[in-house]
């Protein structure tokens, strides 16, 4: 593969393979939901254990987003995510072995992983294409949870008690293909991507909590733990009630029309420049829990649509509002920001879920959850961004 430094296809290369590379880092991290339950055969695992499984991942996510979260430390955006292509696969080999330990230390070590191609990956994106590439991080995580979940899911359709080697070694090596990959082309322009990306000498970059700022992370927050819960949990809880057909779909569902509400998102902006996604987010979380409570799988699969559909919309605008007019290096460190806010607010609302778990049933506990989801979403929307508050400023002539 020949790359050409400053062309346009060079820089085209860069945006497709770093973008596939920071997809394909969500898509391990969340392979391992359809597997929940075998995991929940083999090993025995609670509610509380489950919900580890997601809290072990985002704990050190989140500590590594934040120490990476400096417009200095993104001129090192090609070695780090090359780096986290290697370490994610160190965490496939762990998940492999499939004992309680190795999950729980390789979903830690997936968080390294995570952390370290966030902001790098966002960085290099908007280095190579510019504003088009500012939604990459909201984006990635989606499309790449599709692809994890959707073939995760597939996997344990055909291998139930062998589904997590199979899994985790075929996601290996995709990533070492990626790996080669960007290794080529990130060297190949080194010199295009240090001038794009050493343009900021000062410290970190810094969120005002001011109330613009606030209703950005309160919009991604609640989005995020909408699909943290129903990603965690939806498997589980499904299988249960005995809903195999909403145990299989419904967090793929939930995915696929999150990923294809963010791709829509440009063109609903211009339709629809007042839309947040909240009310949207709000039915769909709210028709899940009813759903699982009426054992109505239709209703379910048309809950966690909705929800995905929402979740796709609110989470984007809130991370491209933030970074709007960012230069590539604060591209990096507010995409890591924002991704360690969002995060962070997540997996204690999945501890919670967990814990209340083992007292009441994961069932009551997670239906009680996507209603808080529908509530929290309503009360949001009132002051969530809206897709008006994405547009690039325009620039003096």
């Amino acid at each position: 593969m020949t790359i050409t430094t400053g062309t346009r296809t060079g820089t085209a290369w860069q945006a497709v393979i770093v973008a596939a590379s920071f997809a394909m880092l969500l898509a391990g991290t969340n392979a391992i939901n359809p597997l929940l339950p075998v995991y929940r055969d083999l090993l025995g695992l609670d509610p509380l254990l489950i919900s580890l499984t997601f809290v072990c991942y985002v704990g050190v996510l989140v500590v590594v987003l934040l120490v990476l979260a400096r417009p200095t430390l993104t001129r090192f955006a090609a070695p780090l995510l090359v780096a986290a292509l290697a370490v994610a696969i160190g965490s496939d080999v762990l998940l492999a072995i499939a004992q309680e330990w190795s999950v729980l230390a390789g979903r830690a070590v997936a968080g390294i992983a995570g952390g370290m191609g966030t902001g790098a990956a966002a960085a290099l994106v908007v280095a190579a294409i510019g504003a088009r590439g500012r939604a990459i991080s909201a984006t990635g995580n989606l499309v790449g949870a599709v692809v994890g979940a959707g073939g995760s899911q597939l996997v344990v359709s055909f291998a139930e008690a062998g589904s997590p080697q199979l899994v985790a070694l075929g996601h290996a090596s995709v990533l070492a293909i990626l790996l080669v990959a960007a290794s080529i082309v990130l060297r190949a322009r080194r010199d295009a991507n240090r001038a794009a990306l050493v343009g900021i000498r000062g410290g970190r970059a810094s969120i005002r909590l001011d109330r613009r700022v606030v209703r950005m992370l309160a919009s991604g927050s609640v989005g995020w733990i909408g699909v943290s819960v129903g990603i965690v949990f939806g498997a589980t809880i499904f299988a249960e009630l005995e809903q195999p057909v909403a145990r299989a779909l419904g967090p793929v569902l939930m995915l696929a029309a999150s990923a294809a509400a963010q791709l829509a998102s440009p063109m609903i902006a211009r339709v629809a420049p007042w839309a947040s996604g909240l009310l949207v987010q709000a039915a769909g979380a709210l028709g899940v829990a009813a759903g699982a409570l009426w054992s109505a799988t239709p209703v379910v699969l048309a809950g966690y649509a909705l929800l995905g559909v929402g979740i796709g919309i609110s989470y984007r605008a809130g991370l491209v509002a933030l970074t709007r007019g960012a230069t590539p290096a604060q591209q990096g460190a507010l995409s890591s920001l924002y991704a360690a806010v969002t995060y962070a607010a997540a997996a204690v609302a999945v501890l919670l879920v967990g814990g209340i778990g083992n007292l009441s049933g994961v069932v009551p506990a997670a239906i009680g959850a996507f209603a808080l989801v529908g509530v929290a979403s309503l009360a949001t929307a009132l002051v969530a961004p809206r897709l008006r508050d994405t547009a690039e400023p325009r620039r003096a002539s």
